[in-house]
Formats: structure tokens, C-alpha cells, sequence
């Protein structure tokens, strides 16, 4: 049970981070009312920073496949969540949500990936530390 725990409280600071992000930051960059690719690249960056620095702590306090796990669920829900929710909030134009969920089929691969490469990077980094330093896989 601590791992579902552990996957959903990471995938929640994920989401609400995200959503923060989405609805306080992004529309005080673009005020022009013109797209902001900044935005965007901030926020992808910060999903890599985070998948990395996620596997590269995990894994030095529970061990690199837990963390590889944890970080594979994390991207996983993050990219289907991203996917599904926002259609069923917009619903302002035409399209039916399942031609809006057909129309953006290509984001969950791109975000899955974008956390879950990072993070599997930093749990390899992380139980290499944890091992030199005789820590890997301990819990914290």
C-alpha cells in the first residue's frame, strides 16, 4: 500500500504544480493573448527536473528498480490525466471529446516520456551514489 501511496501523492504534487502553473503563470506571460512557446518550454523543463531529481532521491532512499516504478506510474498517470481532463474542461468549441482526445493522442507518449526518461536517468545516477556511499536502497 505505501507504494500506490507513494506513486499518487507524487503524481498529485505533480498535477496541482502543473495546474498552478497552467492557470496563474502562463496567461500573465502571454499577455498580448498571443501563444508563449516560453511558457511551454518552462513547464517541460520543469517536468524534467523534476522525473530526474524524483528517481535520483528515490533511489538512493528506497533503491533504483522502486523508484524506477514509481517514476514509470508517475509518468504514466501524468500523461493520461493530461490527456483526458483538460477536453472535458474546454468544452467551448465544436469538436466532440472523443475527436479532441484523437486530435491530441501524440501528448501522452511526449509526456510520459519527458518524465519518465529523466527519472530513470536519475534513479541510475542515484543508486550509483547510494552504492559508493553505502546508502542505496536504505529508507529514509
Amino acid at each position: 500500500m505505501s507504494h500506490v501511496v507513494a506513486v499518487l501523492v507524487r503524481l498529485a504534487v505533480l498535477a496541482i504544480g502543473l495546474t498552478l502553473y497552467t492557470v496563474l503563470v502562463v496567461p500573465a506571460m502571454s499577455e498580448s493573448g498571443d501563444a508563449d512557446i516560453g511558457a511551454g518550454l518552462i513547464a517541460f523543463g520543469a517536468l524534467v527536473l523534476v522525473g530526474f531529481a524524483g528517481g535520483l532521491v528515490d533511489a538512493r532512499r528506497r533503491g533504483a528498480l522502486v523508484a524506477v516504478a514509481w517514476w514509470l506510474a508517475v509518468a504514466a498517470g501524468l500523461a493520461l490525466g493530461w490527456w483526458l481532463v483538460p477536453p472535458l474542461l474546454d468544452r467551448s468549441g465544436d469538436a466532440s471529446y472523443g475527436e479532441l482526445l484523437a486530435m491530441d493522442a501524440g501528448i501522452v507518449t511526449f509526456l510520459f516520456g519527458l518524465v519518465a526518461v529523466p527519472a530513470v536517468i536519475g534513479a541510475v545516477i542515484g543508486a550509483v551514489i547510494g552504492r559508493s556511499l553505502g546508502t542505496a536502497g536504505r529508507r529514509a
